[in-house]
């Protein structure tokens, strides 16, 4: 009897570690490149490259449209819809070259696709 928990506590453990890593199992190569848009830009936010994170930004709007079923699938509407809203705020704050709003925004960004692929 005792040698039946623990191997439920086992089990019980494994499950726990296991469910802790389903965001990397969710999150392929080609979704890493949204995450990776997000350091592109903020970089360019930081270095007032305003024209090149507008650029940066189409090409992450295009990407997230790609990947929009399987975003819509993995999370919550709201999730897909704030990652929506906040890319026209920051294409808006990057024209008034407002540094400290394309920052939050992309703080905003990156903590929506977090809870997305990161379940």
């Amino acid at each position: 009897m005792v040698r039946v928990s623990k191997l439920a506590r086992m089990i019980l453990i494994l499950t726990l570690i296991a469910g802790c890593h389903t965001g990397e199992v969710m999150k392929s190569e080609k979704d890493q490149v949204l995450f990776d848009y997000i350091g592109q830009m903020q970089q360019q936010v930081e270095n007032h490259e305003w024209r090149e994170a507008i650029i940066s930004m189409e090409a992450f709007k295009k990407e997230c449209d790609n990947r929009k079923w399987k975003m819509q699938m993995l999370g919550e509407l709201e999730d897909y819809q704030d990652i929506e809203l906040e890319v026209e705020k920051f294409k808006v704050n990057a024209r008034d070259n407002d540094e400290s709003e394309c920052q939050l925004g992309l703080k905003q960004i990156e903590y929506r696709l977090s809870s997305i692929y990161e379940i």
